[in-house]
């Protein structure tokens, strides 16, 4: 009877299966046809109680993958051993030839106890890799010890040279500027974690807004906290420069802090002035009591130069919790504003006011594209192609079964669909070689950076540790 009651003992110590899968990848390997992957990079959290363990691999799905293989904690999977807190497992196995693009195969990742009882059970995807016809990939982030291990980018040309930069920010405090430089993104300022680098900035990296404000040609950064402050990236480095200081009666406060937000554009070509180009950037400032007021930097306070008012009647009220900058969609020189609701309507500014211009006045879809969009899909706005100057609008799916990206541009009467992965047979879910789908539950996010002076913008991606950059392939075709 001894043997039965020490089982049972252990049986009462030992883990179940846990609540939570404890074997994760991300980004999941996508891996193109007929090819290997070698040291797939997962890990596994250290959720079970120390002991002894084992894993065992099993998959599922319409091919097999040749030779898969993992190790854990540096031992091949099948063999007992002792586990004490996280550790790495890596994957390996070799895809057939002319397996379709886009096709998933499920590999469970299984970790048994002393007792032989399941402890826990993980999956990961493994997908066959695509390429769809249109961009091609000029960077991929080759470690974590550069811009790929930064939780936040502010995307602006904040030292004048025409190219945009990027002020990264990390979840430990650590901020640092990257200039695209020799087909990489370089190191320059940072301020190395200490939170007294950077004339102040340090509070504020959080919640910064981007744009030319002083109309120097160089893009400044606004901190809101509870002070409203403005940084320039003069001499190397960033410097204080306009501040609420603190007053809860300052009318960009009031509209910034309390639910508010801050848009930034160049709206208004007719009345700013400035050094660069496009004159300054404002900031139109809508408050969560309804209040839309466009402000305009002045040298050494903000101008309100037009307002709602707190009107319910005006054009853009109903858009309040959704307005954005929808570009210089038709070359004027001039950005629009979008507001996105159950339509989507576009806002210029002309005779001292905001006027309404475009709507899809309640359509179900914009030049095609499905609207409004789903599962939080991204709409990039910018100029991605050499045609013209116009911005297009970009509108990439987002989630576990995106599988839609398309461009879409202003004819002069409407928006007109271009580019799309689905312009192409057979259709493939995928830019360039980026996957659309979700990997791990990995959401991907996007931007668009104009990483070399007077070429289109460049398309960021990323999801999990993986960051890429592309470029169209034919910058003179119509995106």
């Amino acid at each position: 009877m001894r043997l039965p009651l020490i089982l049972l003992a252990l049986a009462l110590v030992l883990p179940g299966a846990s609540s939570a899968a404890t074997v994760s990848f991300c980004p999941e390997p996508v891996v193109p046809s007929g090819q290997n992957f070698v040291n797939s990079n997962g890990s596994y959290s250290g959720a079970l109680a120390s002991g002894m363990y084992r894993m065992t691999l099993s998959q599922s799905g319409p091919f097999t993958i040749q030779n898969l293989q993992a190790s854990w904690n540096g031992v091949v999977a099948g063999a007992y051993q002792q586990i004490i807190g996280s550790s790495n497992v890596i994957l390996s196995g070799i895809l057939p030839s002319n397996v379709t693009p886009g096709q998933t195969v499920t590999v469970t990742f299984r970790i048994y106890n002393i007792l032989g009882q399941v402890a826990d059970s993980s999956t990961l995807t493994v997908t066959v890799g695509g390429q769809s016809p249109g961009w091609q990939k000029v960077w991929t982030a080759s470690s974590q010890s550069g811009l790929a291990g930064y939780s936040k980018h502010y995307i602006g040309d904040f030292d004048g040279d025409g190219a945009e930069d990027i002020l990264a920010v990390s979840t430990s405090g650590w901020m640092t500027l990257f200039h695209w430089h020799n087909n990489d993104w370089e190191w320059g300022w940072s301020n190395y974690g200490s939170s007294s680098a950077g004339g102040g900035i340090y509070p504020y990296r959080n919640n910064l807004v981007v744009g030319d404000f002083d109309g120097d040609g160089k893009d400044e950064v606004l901190g809101v906290s509870s002070w409203v402050t403005m940084f320039h990236f003069d001499n190397g480095t960033w410097n204080w420069g306009w501040s609420s200081n603190g007053s809860t009666q300052d009318q960009l406060y009031a509209h910034a802090n309390g639910g508010g937000y801050l848009v930034v554009g160049n709206f208004d070509t007719v009345n700013n002035s400035g050094n660069s180009p496009v004159n300054k950037d404002e900031i139109l400032g809508v408050n969560p009591n309804g209040w839309i007021t466009l402000f305009r930097f002045n040298g050494s306070s903000w101008d309100w130069v037009w307002s709602t008012y707190g009107s319910t009647s005006h054009g853009m009220y109903g858009y309040r919790s959704s307005l954005r900058n929808g570009g210089d969609t038709n070359g004027d020189g001039q950005d629009e504003v979008l507001g996105l609701s159950g339509w989507a309507t576009t806002f210029n500014f002309a005779n001292n006011g905001f006027n309404w211009a475009w709507s899809t006045y309640g359509a179900n879809n914009i030049a095609g594209v499905g609207y409004p969009q789903a599962n939080s899909g991204a709409l990039l706005v910018g100029n991605i192609d050499q045609l013209d100057s116009r911005d297009e609008w970009f509108f990439i799916q987002k989630g576990p079964s995106a599988s839609w990206a398309t461009t879409v541009d202003w004819s002069g009467s409407q928006f007109t669909w271009n580019w799309s992965n689905h312009n192409y047979s057979p259709a493939v879910s995928f830019i360039g070689d980026w996957p659309l789908a979700n990997n791990a539950g990995g959401s991907a996010s996007y931007a668009l950076v104009r990483a070399v002076a007077g070429q289109p913008k460049y398309l960021f991606a990323r999801r999990c540790k993986d960051m890429r950059m592309y470029v169209v392939s034919n910058p003179l075709a119509n995106y």
